[in-house]
């Protein structure tokens, strides 16, 4: 009877702490950017969700709320990790959170697909009990043991269902982390946050084009990261390219002055350019504007605006002006450096040595991804 007593509460005690250090650490450390976006927008701004605190709080409940369902339900040995199901559900319900939670609140699916789930715990729960007072004593024999295998297999079954049925939308949880860092003023930090992911959207586009004016970088590392958009992905226009927690104000402050008419970036670039009021970061963002679209005549008639065409000039720059001077019959600006002209040698000679279309893509992105070559011909703008 003892060891009975003790093998069972061996069982609780492992499923208690697998429960809880897996709980923390999916709020903590994965799903700590999506719930500070889900609170920003729930609170209108008016609240901050800290991780550590909130990971802690929702750890908390979810483990209260089994200890209720263990005192109502008595399940025990072979079942005792069920009491853990309703925890797990509520888990997932809170961390499916999209990214147009910011147009309302829809349940989805989930409106039928709790009480369907929960009448199933309810059958199980009874079936259990129903079989419990048979169950036949299980010999313990420590952690190998069968009670406590076919407790831990349940609760790993709970948490696969968590992972597949929660927010796992490697973009999305790459701009809510790229936000919390932007909010913090850590730019550099928030470049980090899937840079060698090869999926993005336009709003992660958007903000690594944020992050990498801030930190000086947009003109020598933009197209070492997917981009997709265009042009129009330098801005936020609030609807497909957004911010859903950084303020999007402080962008158009940042490089001139904030319109309440609706304008593209181009057209708005221009504009402020035209007007005298675009600040230093606003220049490099409407050359970019012009690499963005592949518009190399554009670039090249604007370029000597703001920089010395035989000075020194950023890694993008000159990836595009060697690209413009082999591409055009007539060019306005012949460019030649030694090392990039030989680079873009052999980028054309890996362009021609491979016949078949994907093969040759996956090749030239291996070697050349991180160039504007690349972007100029495999790109999506």
């Amino acid at each position: 009877m003892i060891t009975n007593m003790k093998s069972t509460l061996i069982v609780r005690m492992t499923c208690a702490l697998l429960f809880v250090v897996l709980t923390f650490v999916y709020l903590y450390d994965y799903q700590a950017g999506v719930l500070a976006m889900a609170q920003h927008v729930l609170s209108n701004g008016q609240t901050v969700y800290n991780r550590t605190i909130g990971a802690v709080l929702i750890t908390l409940t979810m483990y209260f709320l089994h200890l209720g369902v263990y005192a109502i339900t008595r399940l025990k040995r072979r079942t005792y990790a069920l009491t853990y199901f309703p925890s797990v559900l509520i888990l997932t319900l809170i961390t499916d959170i999209g990214p147009n939670i910011d147009r309302g609140i829809h349940l989805g699916g989930w409106w039928l697909t709790i009480p369907l789930l929960l009448i199933i715990f309810v059958i199980l729960v009874y079936v259990a009990k129903e079989y419990l007072p048979l169950e036949q004593e299980i010999q313990y024999n420590g952690f190998w043991s069968q009670m406590m295998w076919m407790n831990l297999l349940q609760l790993v079954a709970m948490f696969m269902f968590l992972g597949l049925f929660s927010n796992h939308n490697d973009v999305f949880h790459y701009r809510m982390n790229m936000e919390q860092q932007m909010i913090k003023g850590d730019f550099a930090g928030a470049l980090k946050e899937g840079n060698d992911a090869l999926s993005t959207d336009s709003s992660l586009t958007m903000l690594r084009i944020w992050s990498l004016s801030k930190t000086g970088q947009l003109a020598e590392r933009l197209f070492w990261y997917p981009v997709v958009g265009g042009s129009r992905a330098l801005l936020p226009d609030s609807v497909t390219t957004k911010a859903m927690v950084y303020p999007e104000d402080s962008i158009l402050w940042g490089l001139g002055v904030k319109y309440i008419q609706k304008m593209t970036p181009m057209h708005y670039l221009k504009f402020m350019e035209d007007h005298h009021v675009a600040k230093a970061p606003a220049r490099d963002y409407l050359l970019m504007g012009y690499l963005l679209d592949k518009d190399l005549d554009g670039f090249v008639a604007n370029l000597g605006k703001y920089y010395k065409i035989n000075g020194k000039l950023p890694k993008h720059y000159r990836e595009a002006l060697v690209l413009y001077t082999h591409r055009r019959a007539h060019p306005h600006i012949v460019y030649h450096l030694n090392v990039m002209d030989a680079d873009f040698q052999d980028y054309q000679t890996m362009e021609h040595q491979y016949t078949d279309p994907r093969e040759r893509q996956n090749m030239l992105h291996d070697t050349y991804g991180n160039t504007y070559w690349y972007y100029w011909q495999y790109g999506n703008k």
